[in-house]
């Protein structure tokens, strides 16, 4: 904040420049200029003074050591034995370790979008067949023009780009990513062929990317204007509009907030008109509110904010999981193999990728059940050569080689991801999704999605927040949705030609039983979740795979 680009100077054009009042001419917008209103302050690349090539700090610190330690007890005699089932019949495992992650690729897709490169625009109430003119008459700038490649020191027109709304932007100091991960493990061999295994395993997770807005809307200032000028004036997705208001407006010693500017309250009654570019900390960056003359006060003349949200990816997250991990596993013998695992866990997590939005006024609301969250889950996988009597001639070759294998899966379904779109909280703040959430005013119950309405669970539990400019109450996550229940079987029948080639048959049923396996409620823009305002809240639109089945014949030579 604060900083301004020298790599692109700000240069209007003379149609710009004449839209914008500041004369016919191509002229200069940097700072210092009369026509600095437009100026992005703030928005800075590689070049500029303190960027790195990179945009952030490279972090050498990033040790990442393991240890891990096994020990089998050997004793012969006595108790010790008995339980450990004598020599090399038991080992008992523990390890720690530090693992670093960098940042996956999509975040850096990102900046294509970035100005003076390309534009991202958020735009509401507009028009169908010109999607840059709003219903209220305005024209918004439109940047998209292509894709742009301009070399450093070429001047931009950086009026087109507003309001810039930013993607993915890295802060100065990004640290490395990183998980400490541990276990401790019992294994114990039992009979020849089987092992069962225990396990408490866990993992803390540290400086994860996820996203916040480091320019929401101020929703006191909303609400102020709704005071002072009558309600309605302000409300949802209009925090990006101009608004003034006229002097003397604002009652006896009633304090209004402002967004910006040196003066941060203004107590009535006003002297003078005030005149708001955008509700945002960063909307106007030149922009003095309480300044009565438009020709140096620093706002937009057009009403057209400079910025809009700005979407931070920063390394700020945290996690945790821990779960208990029992296994059984035979190996081939007497034509049966199988594995079996049962994982009893919970994770908890600020975000579930940086797709996630924190509550930018309080990172820790955000935090709860991971999006990904199993709590329980059974999986047991099988191969069993049929003993059919080994027989000769056509007879064999009929009866001998067939086999059975399958995979059976029980999981407890996935926790639901809760939001509220309707920006009730006033920041008019959304990426992926927005940090907005209802009201949780009642036990959350999960119902059966073959009942009526298809609900995954009761709506009702769920309402508007009560007062406006306040996030709700709920969780960004309630566990939880639809579980799974599902089997796999192969039948296989392996048939020898010749000394040096076979033929193998197939039949595979995928979900056997047809049995309806459910996915979460409505996805959010792709993302999953459920949004309180699509209409379809807590509602399933979508179900798993139903019975599959394909034959394959396999000539292995």
């Amino acid at each position: 904040p604060g900083q301004a680009t020298s790599t692109y100077p700000c240069q209007l054009s003379a149609a710009s420049a004449q839209s914008l009042g500041f004369g016919n001419a191509a002229t200069s917008c940097n700072p210092g200029n009369a026509a600095q209103s437009v100026f992005p302050l703030g928005l800075v690349v590689p070049g500029d003074k303190g960027i790195p090539p990179g945009l952030t700090q490279t972090y050498f610190k990033s040790f990442a050591p393991r240890i891990g330690l096994a020990w089998s007890p050997n004793a012969t005699g006595g108790w010790v034995a008995k339980l450990t089932g004598g020599p090399g019949k038991t080992s008992i495992r523990t390890g720690f370790g530090l693992f670093y992650n960098p940042v996956e690729q999509l975040v850096l897709e990102q900046f294509s979008a970035e100005p003076p490169f390309g534009g991202s625009s958020s735009l509401s109430s507009t028009l169908f067949n010109t999607p840059f003119e709003l219903q209220n008459g305005t024209v918004a700038p439109n940047p998209f023009h292509g894709i742009l490649n301009p070399t450093p020191g070429q001047a931009q027109d950086w009026s087109l780009f507003r309001p810039i709304l930013l993607y993915g932007q890295f802060l100065p100091h990004l640290r490395s990513q990183y998980a400490e991960q541990y276990n401790l493990t019992l294994q114990r061999q039992i009979g020849t062929n089987n092992v069962l295994q225990v396990a408490y395993v866990g993992s803390q997770g540290h400086r994860l990317l996820i996203t916040h807005d480091l320019n929401y809307s101020q929703a006191q200032t909303c609400l102020d204007l709704n005071t002072v000028l009558g309600a309605g004036t302000c409300g949802p997705f209009g925090e990006d509009s101009e608004f003034t208001v006229p002097a003397g407006a604002i009652p006896p010693g009633f304090t209004f907030h402002l967004p910006y500017g040196s003066v941060p309250t203004v107590t009535g009654p006003n002297a003078n008109p005030i005149t708001l570019v955008g509700l945002r900390q960063y909307s106007s960056p030149f922009c003095q509110p309480t300044n009565p003359n438009p020709a140096t006060n620093g706002c937009p003349p057009d009403g057209v904010p400079v910025f809009g949200s700005i979407f931070a990816q920063d390394t700020i997250g945290n996690s945790n999981y821990n779960s208990l991990q029992v296994s059984m596993e035979r190996s081939f013998s007497k034509g049966l193999q199988f594995q079996a695992a049962y994982t009893w866990s919970k994770s908890f997590d600020y975000g579930s990728s940086f797709e996630d939005i924190l509550n930018p006024l309080n990172f820790a609301s955000s935090y709860a059940l991971s999006q990904f969250d199993a709590r329980q889950r059974f999986v047991l996988s099988y191969d069993w050569q049929l003993p059919v009597p080994k027989l000769a001639g056509a007879e064999g070759k009929i009866a001998d080689g067939w086999s059975f294998s399958g995979i059976i899966t029980f999981q407890s379904g996935f926790p639901i991801r809760i939001t509220d779109s309707a920006d009730n909280e006033l920041q008019n703040s959304i990426d992926f999704l927005s940090p907005g959430e209802p009201d949780l005013v009642a036990p959350f119950h999960r119902l059966n999605p073959r009942g009526p309405g298809h609900f995954a669970f009761d709506p009702s539990a769920f309402a508007d927040p009560g007062p406006v400019g306040v996030i709700g109450t709920s969780p960004r996550t309630v566990c939880c949705g639809p579980g799974i229940n599902n089997f796999d079987v192969a039948f296989l029948k392996n048939t020898s030609i010749t000394e040096k080639a076979s033929l193998q048959f197939r039949a595979e049923f995928f979900n056997l039983f047809n049995h309806a396996q459910f996915v979460n409620p409505a996805p959010t823009g792709g993302v999953a979740g459920s949004d309180f305002n699509s209409g379809q809240f807590g509602t399933v639109v979508q179900a798993r795979d139903p019975r599959l089945i394909q034959f394959a014949m396999k000539l292995i030579f």
